[in-house]
C-alpha cells in the first residue's frame, strides 16, 4: 500500500509541475482568461481528484477505527451528538436572518467549542500538575 500511494503523490507530482510549466509558458496575461486556460483547468480537476481521495481515505480509516471497537463507537456517538448540541444552541441564540444567522451560529459555536478545548486544557495541565 505504501509503494502504491508513493507513486501515486510522485504521479500527481509530476503532473502537477508539468501542468504549471504549461500555464506559465503560456501568453496569457489577463486572469479571466488564465481561468478558461486549458492548463489551469486540469490543474483544477487535479486539485479536486486528490482531494477527493483525501475525503475517502478519511472517512474510511475513520469509520474503520470507530467501528472496530464498541467502546469507540459510543464514544463517538455521545461527541458528535454533543456537537450537534452545540450548533443547534448557537442557531436558537444567533440573530439575524438568512446568511446573516448561519455566520452567527457558526461564530458562536467556535467561541464554545475554543472555550471548552480551552477549559479541558487548563484541568488537564492542573491535574498533571497536581499528580506529581
Amino acid at each position: 500500500m505504501y509503494k502504491i500511494s508513493k507513486i501515486g503523490a510522485l504521479a500527481f507530482g509530476v503532473l502537477g509541475a508539468l501542468l504549471w510549466i504549461l500555464l506559465v509558458s503560456s501568453d496569457t496575461t489577463n486572469p479571466s482568461e488564465a481561468i478558461n486556460n486549458t492548463p489551469m483547468q486540469w490543474m483544477f480537476i487535479v486539485s479536486y481528484v486528490l482531494l477527493a481521495v483525501a475525503i475517502l481515505v478519511a472517512v474510511i480509516s475513520g469509520a474503520k477505527n470507530v467501528l472496530s471497537s464498541p467502546k469507540a463507537l459510543k464514544k463517538t456517538l455521545i461527541y458528535t451528538g454533543v456537537f450537534v448540541a452545540i450548533v443547534g444552541l448557537s442557531y436558537a441564540f444567533a440573530g439575524g436572518d438568512g446568511t446573516e444567522k448561519l455566520v452567527s451560529a457558526g461564530l458562536i459555536s467556535f467561541y464554545i467549542l475554543t472555550t471548552v478545548a480551552v477549559g479541558l486544557l487548563v484541568v488537564s495541565g492542573v491535574k498533571n500538575a497536581l499528580i506529581k
